[in-house]
């Protein structure tokens, strides 16, 4: 029975209040016709700038009136995404020894609409030509397939029939005997779909591919993001094979078996989900035999429409694309099953642009702007914020900021007009390398040794990974790293690293990762390992790596702002942005760098001597004590012999 369209129109017409969206990114203009129910296909375009971060898909969309009120929607996706398999419950099969065939006859569950047949058997071995028919009544009769082959040998299997979605109501596959002995076939399992499985064209490019160990890796661009992916098809030109393939979690076995002049194949990946990403990878396994020649992939779609109750005629908005956005909790979305049914009228859309209203500082939580006063003396130095738009600002603290800072960032302040800006600290475990100049150092005292001397940037440098390239074929080294530090104390040795390394024939000359405990203090650090009884080992290049660290931030206007650093005694932060962190990262993000270095006050009173010298009050205290102790001394010693 059909919904009301009473009941679904005062459902729909309960719609929210008017709404500010500069945070949406993206609009289209909807044309209606006339009031009423109303659905449409959101475009590939509209759907490609979806920020839907969690939560339904497309929860980021909203739906305005000609009069800027916001209305309810729903989003018709397919009911059952995966396929169902299914037992049908009357199955016979019947052997004609006068025509050499065995027929096959069964029912679907009654009212299902049908692609798949998988049929049943004990049988090990066998290769068998089929014909396959359906029937809506029993009696009359039409042919899916002819000269099909069915077959189960040497680990390929091929016991099922794929056909356009239908409702039928009886099926029938008769098998040739005439070439070999009879099988039993147990039974059949049917595919039970839903009407409205319906898919469009979708392109597909190969941008990449990589073979790992005993699986092919392909990169593949949707030319979009947030496709509903129907089926993913292989083309092969390969004769004879057999794979099993995944992509976004669906599983699928790709074969293709030729027998006596004809040919069973079956290239097809069920996948029936949302891919959220443009590119996505297809994963097929080889196994022991050779990675598959690959000529294209086919790909279809399934379409998302949506359907709203239009109060007004005219152009309608809709908005979409802002992470931000909070799933909309709709009371029409109790109706949802019934509104898929319901009959509805088509609307025009317009193409696809950005919005023109749209401000990137309105896609972060307002968090406040402006922290408490501070006094920058007690630090030793600064750097501008270079930057061209309100926002969230993102900066990426550079290798001469990070080794003049705590590890823990304690000591670091985001400042505008003299107060602190509230900001995240995001370590994103992303890296950089460096180039480094290495060369080995001779030891007439350790002739097993080799050593080399690798020169950092410069002091305090932040690295966490050192990469060492060699030419050597064979070896097994013990490598050490260190460095010297000289304090008031004199000269010692720090260990910052031990590891093995070894190359057996055949391996290929690849870069050697050797992880550091601690970041060097020296501008250069030493690489040592001893060779034994074996030639030198030799090592031609160098890189350093560090960790990447970006600070993040919210700014109202362009006012300069500054970073501060290097006070060891600065006490550590507590900002109440930590409490919207997972909404902050998700705003859109403008990328700020740092300008000149500006030493402040605290770089000469800093008494460290990790970012100053000491100032003179202090080289005064400390030749008072001298002069103290020496005069101690001397009253000590006892007085001239006569």
């Amino acid at each position: 029975m059909k919904p009301p369209l009473l009941l679904i129109a005062l459902c729909l017409s309960s719609i929210a209040g008017a709404a500010d969206f500069a945070a949406w990114t993206h609009r289209q203009t909807v044309r209606v016709a006339q009031p009423g129910l109303t659905r449409i296909e959101l475009e590939p375009e509209l759907l490609d700038a979806s920020q839907t971060n969690g939560g339904a898909a497309f929860h980021d969309l909203r739906i305005i009136s000609p009069g800027n009120v916001e209305t309810p929607y729903i989003i018709a996706l397919p009911r059952i995404i995966r396929p169902e398999m299914v037992e049908v419950p009357e199955f016979r099969a019947a052997l004609n020894p006068s025509t050499l065939n065995t027929v096959l006859e069964f029912r679907p569950p009654a009212g299902s609409t049908t692609s798949e047949v998988l049929l049943q058997t004990t049988a090990t071995s066998f290769i068998k030509s089929a014909t396959f028919e359906a029937s809506h009544d029993g009696s009359r009769w039409e042919r899916l397939a002819s000269n099909e082959l069915l077959c189960r040998q040497n680990g390929t299997e091929r016991l099922r029939f794929t056909f356009a979605p239908a409702a039928w109501t009886h099926f029938r596959i008769t098998l040739d005997d005439a070439r070999s002995k009879p099988v039993v076939f147990t039974g059949a399992r049917v595919r039970r779909d839903l009407p409205e499985w319906r898919t469009l064209p979708q392109a597909v490019k190969i941008r990449g591919r990589t073979e790992t160990g005993d699986e092919t890796h392909l990169k593949l661009d949707l030319g979009s993001a947030n496709v509903l992916l129907g089926k993913v098809r292989l083309h092969t030109p390969e004769a004879v094979f057999q794979r099993e393939a995944s992509l976004l979690g669906a599983r699928g076995t790709l074969f293709r078996l030729q027998h006596e002049g004809r040919s069973a194949e079956d290239l097809d990946i069920g996948v029936h989900q949302l891919a959220t990403t443009r590119e996505v990878e297809l994963v097929i396994r080889n196994g022991d035999s050779p990675p598959l020649k690959i000529e294209s992939i086919e790909a279809t779609r399934h379409p998302v429409p949506v359907v709203f109750q239009a109060d007004a005629a005219g152009d309608w908005q809709f908005y979409i694309g802002n992470g931000q956005a909070p799933e909309p909790r709709y009371d029409i979305a109790t109706l949802s099953e019934k509104l898929r049914d319901a009959s509805a009228q088509s609307a025009m859309a317009s193409a696809v642009e950005a919005n023109t209203a749209f401000s990137k500082k309105a896609t972060a939580p307002d968090v406040g702007d402006v922290g408490p006063e501070i006094d920058v003396s007690p630090w030793s130095f600064r750097r501008p914020v270079e930057f061209k738009e309100a926002g969230v600002l993102v900066v990426e603290l550079i290798p001469e900021v990070l080794a003049l800072t705590a590890n823990d960032l304690h000591d670091v302040r985001v400042v505008r007009d003299g107060h602190q800006l509230p900001f995240l600290a995001i370590k994103p475990g992303v890296d950089r390398e460096v180039e480094v100049s290495i060369a080995e150092v001779a030891d007439p005292e350790k002739p097993r040794w080799s050593q080399w001397d690798i020169q950092m940037p410069f002091k305090n440098f932040p690295a966490s990974e050192l990469l060492l390239e060699s030419p050597t074929p064979l070896f097994a080294r013990t490598l050490s790293v260190s460095e010297q530090n000289v304090t008031e104390k004199g000269h010692y040795e720090r260990t910052l690293s031990h590891a093995n390394w070894q190359r057996l024939p055949g391996q290929s000359a690849s870069t050697f990762h050797l992880a550091l405990y601690t970041s060097p203090r020296a501008a250069s650090i030493r690489v040592a390992t001893d060779n034994g009884d074996n030639a030198r080992l030799q090592i031609t290049a160098a890189r350093v790596v560090y960790p990447v660290v970006r600070l993040m931030f919210r700014v109202p206007d362009t006012t300069p702002v500054q970073i501060c650093y290097g006070n060891r005694r600065a006490p550590y932060t507590r900002y109440d942005l930590q409490l919207v962190r997972p909404e902050f990262e998700k705003a859109t993000q403008i990328a700020a760098t740092l300008g000149e270095e500006e030493k402040l006050p605290g770089y000469e009173a800093d008494p460290s001597g990790a970012t100053g010298k000491g100032g003179p009050w202090l080289w005064a205290a400390l030749a008072l004590v001298v002069g103290a102790l020496l005069w101690v001394v001397a009253k000590m010693l006892p007085g001239k012999v006569e």
